[in-house]
């Protein structure tokens, strides 16, 4: 039985990977290194006593443990990349797994140089794409996403359970999209926006919607501190402004008739659970990396 370690940081690639373990547990030893929004999704998504976790292992001992090694793709920490790095260096397979569709080259390159694992995995047909067109030479698998078609059974259950929902409120989702710009350009307003700027840009032309709701539920990224937006509430007193993010996103979104955000994957759940998905995206902004046609883009509305 092979032993796989799984290194994690960011938490769209922690759903993925943390539900594809959850499915083939019992096809492999497993050992960890998580870090950042990664420690509790897979402690939410798996059994606690099943990961052995080795944060504080370096990186070449871990690695040496490892007869492969499986990596997400983050933004905000170098770990996987470093990972990345120092599998090639001890002739150990490394495989990735993307999971968005924006920024594939960035995600590999350290210390300048582009730094590639040995295999992709990528999600859907549309990341299978840009991943053909930006890497020539690598090997690319598209497997099922087991974070989506896990949404789907838990959707369908909801429903049974639930047949006279209410869907009272608009769920906004929140990124930290200056932090990204930052890092990767130098400059936070690189995009042409900002987290702030897309919200209060919603915010401003929601009567111009002709949405129905009670509540508009501000839900901050995993790795935003929960007072980030609390200044919303005082510029928008007019409007019935709740943010939460301790509420299962899922809960936030079955509750919810419309979900609004940038380019965020919460985006896609929205349309995983047929609600109206919005782009807040300012017509400042670059255009919204999600491939999904069924998404609205608020300049293009209004």
């Amino acid at each position: 039985m092979n032993k796989l370690g799984i290194v994690s940081h960011d938490a769209g690639g922690a759903e993925i990977l943390s539900h594809w373990i959850k499915k083939n547990y019992s096809k492999n030893e497993y050992i960890f290194y998580l870090d950042g929004p990664a420690e509790k999704i897979f402690k939410n998504n798996i059994d606690n006593k099943l990961i052995n976790e080795f944060a504080n292992c370096e990186i070449g001992k871990f690695i040496e443990l490892s007869d492969l090694i499986i990596t997400g793709t983050s933004w905000q920490s170098s770990i996987e990349r470093r990972f990345i790095k120092s599998a090639k260096l001890h002739g150990k397979k490394v495989i990735s797994i993307l999971d968005h569709w924006v920024n594939y080259r960035e995600r590999f390159i350290t210390e300048g140089n582009l730094i590639l694992p040995d295999e992709i995995w990528v999600c859907d047909e549309y990341a299978k794409k840009i991943a053909e067109d930006k890497f020539k030479n690598i090997s690319l698998k598209l497997i099922e996403n087991p974070y989506i078609e896990n949404l789907k059974k838990n959707i369908t259950s909801y429903m049974k359970l639930n047949s006279n929902l209410m869907t009272e409120n608009i769920l906004y989702v929140c990124e930290p999209i200056k932090d990204h710009a930052k890092i990767q350009f130098g400059d936070e307003n690189y995009h042409g926006y900002t987290e702030e700027s897309a919200l209060k840009y919603f915010l401003k032309q929601i009567d111009l919607l002709n949405i129905d709701y009670k509540n508009i539920i501000i839900r901050p990224h995993p790795s935003e501190n929960i007072k980030k937006y609390n200044w919303v509430i005082a510029k928008f007193s007019n409007l019935n402004i709740i943010i939460d993010n301790e509420r299962s996103l899922m809960d936030q979104i079955m509750l919810s008739n419309t979900v609004v955000g940038c380019e965020s994957m919460a985006m896609v759940v929205g349309l995983v659970a047929n609600k109206r998905v919005i782009s807040s995206i300012p017509p400042s902004g670059r255009e919204c990396s999600l491939p999904h046609k069924s998404i609205e883009h608020l300049k293009e509305i209004l």
